[in-house]
């Protein structure tokens, strides 16, 4: 199951990563790609964990998800 990043706008871990993927370089504009991290904000962080563990996945090819369950940010569903 798609763990949820956004609970104000419920959006998932995947639309997020789509949202990074199709070019979203910044918190900004993946809220502008699919609305995540523009209620309260308190996801925010943890979408710029996923912005950064992204591009170095891109650079090494690890996937985000390890990183989100190490900090505790996001637990299964």
């Amino acid at each position: 199951m798609d763990r949820l990043v956004c609970h104000c706008m419920v959006v998932g871990e995947r639309e997020v990563l789509a949202a990074i993927r199709s070019g979203a370089g910044t918190v900004d504009e993946v809220g502008e790609r699919c609305e995540a991290g523009t209620g309260c904000g308190s996801c925010r962080g943890g979408i710029e964990v996923m912005l950064r563990e992204e591009s170095a996945r891109q650079k090494r090819g690890h996937a985000p998800e390890a990183l989100l369950r190490q900090l505790g940010l996001f637990g299964d569903e």
